[in-house]
């Protein structure tokens, strides 16, 4: 749970420039992928049943294991700036 409640601020420190591992592309394509998830309109309609519902279901999981992953490595780059041992970029 601590890796969900982190991506907000993941994104807002991504998008501020200060978490150097989330930088505006990987934000973008993240967005993308969104965008594309509550779209109507398909790369792979809807009614040609598995290989329609398959992409959303890709997309889907390739955003939620990008989010997560990510958020876990923000979380230890978050404790080395609280601690002191990485300092934050100006």
């Amino acid at each position: 749970m601590k890796r969900i409640g982190a991506i907000p601020r993941m994104v807002r420190a991504g998008m501020r420039g200060d978490y150097p591992g989330m930088g505006k592309g990987k934000i973008g394509l993240m967005a993308l992928g969104i965008v594309y998830l509550i779209s109507p309109i398909d790369a792979i309609p809807e009614f040609l049943l598995i290989i329609g519902v398959a992409d959303d279901f890709g997309v889907l999981l390739w955003l939620a294991g990008s989010l997560v992953g990510e958020s876990g490595r923000y979380l230890g780059w978050e404790r080395k700036v609280i601690t002191g041992t990485t300092v934050p970029p100006a």
